[in-house]
């Protein structure tokens, strides 16, 4: 007697495997889709967190920290560090010395700038975290930047004060607001750089359009003439270091749209910035109120500008 045995045939568990790997397709993006809405959640509690910290050190200093110029040059972020529990991180630093000693970073500070903060790094952007210089030196990158203001005239030059929040030596508070804590960004998030240099244009969302000291004279030369200058190369190292206070290391403004799709421009260390996220179709602000919004990348660039300026006095369209 012979005894039938009970079990899939070639052909049906094939039809199995294609039956579940159909599956797999169809439920892949909604869970992908599911990750990203925790990261950009997350994404957002971190600023929330980081307006709240500049909160905080106004109410304690009577205004928001600047950028410190001179042989100093530390960040806002590196300001609010006790605010933000990060007490022992800033315990490193000595305010009082230089950031710097011929150019590579100061040994007094105890390697600071070479540690990443979970609460700078928007949890969506998988770019390189660590920048390491052409001197060897390792910096720490951040994406959450203060706003310099709306980079139109003369406000992307932030040796003198602008219409933003930020410049180096600022003193602004709730009273230079005339526009409204709701209507104006104290920070945004961007993107860490490409870390490549290039002649040609790689990455538009990761690389900074440099122009020639010839082609771009930065005194009496508008944000619109910056936009219209010739590019000599393409650098990677934009948002590459929170610590320090160069614009294109730890300041935004409203010049380009959000994501806009022409790189970032930059000039003797000043340069036109963009707010950038890798979420699909926007990005986060944090406004002076303390609230975070997700601005959609198609605004009218008019409304973005406004929402960069604390002090004109325009109304504000949807955004």
């Amino acid at each position: 007697m012979r005894t039938s045995r009970n079990a899939f045939t070639l052909v049906e568990l094939l039809v199995v495997i294609a039956i579940v790997g159909i599956l797999i397709a169809l439920l892949l993006p909604a869970v992908q889709a599911a990750r990203e809405a925790a990261r950009r959640a997350q994404c957002t509690n971190n600023l929330k967190q980081l307006v709240l910290g500049m909160h905080n050190y106004n109410s304690c200093h009577k205004a928001f920290p600047a950028l410190s110029r001179g042989y100093s040059y530390f960040s806002a972020q590196s300001k609010i560090l006790p605010f933000v529990e990060q007490s022992n991180l800033q315990d490193l630093i000595d305010f009082n010395e230089p950031l710097l000693v011929s150019g590579d970073p100061n040994p007094v500070h105890n390697g600071v700038e070479a540690q990443p903060i979970p609460l700078l790094l928007c949890p969506s952007d998988p770019g390189e975290k660590l920048y390491v210089d052409d001197d060897g030196n390792t910096w720490a990158g951040g994406n959450y930047q203060v706003n310099t203001g709306s980079g139109t005239g003369m406000n992307y030059y932030t040796r003198e004060a602008t219409d933003g929040m930020f410049w180096y030596n600022s003193s602004t508070s709730f009273r230079d607001m005339t526009d409204g804590s709701s209507n104006t960004v104290l920070m945004a998030e961007t993107l860490l750089g490409s870390q490549r240099d290039t002649d040609e244009l790689e990455d538009a969302q990761r690389q900074l359009a440099s122009c020639s000291r010839n082609a771009m004279p930065f005194r009496g030369d508008t944000g619109e003439d910056l936009a219209a200058a010739a590019a000599s190369g393409y650098r990677g190292h934009r948002a590459t270091s929170w610590i320090r206070a160069y614009d294109y290391f730890t300041t935004v403004d409203g010049f380009y749209p959000p994501n806009a799709p022409e790189p970032d421009r930059l000039a003797h260390a000043w340069g036109l910035l963009a707010a950038r996220s890798v979420h699909p179709g926007g990005v986060n602000v944090g406004l002076c109120d303390g609230s975070t919004r997700f601005v959609s990348e198609t605004v009218e660039l008019a409304t973005w500008r406004n929402l960069f300026c604390r002090n004109d006095g325009e109304v504000l369209g949807e955004f």
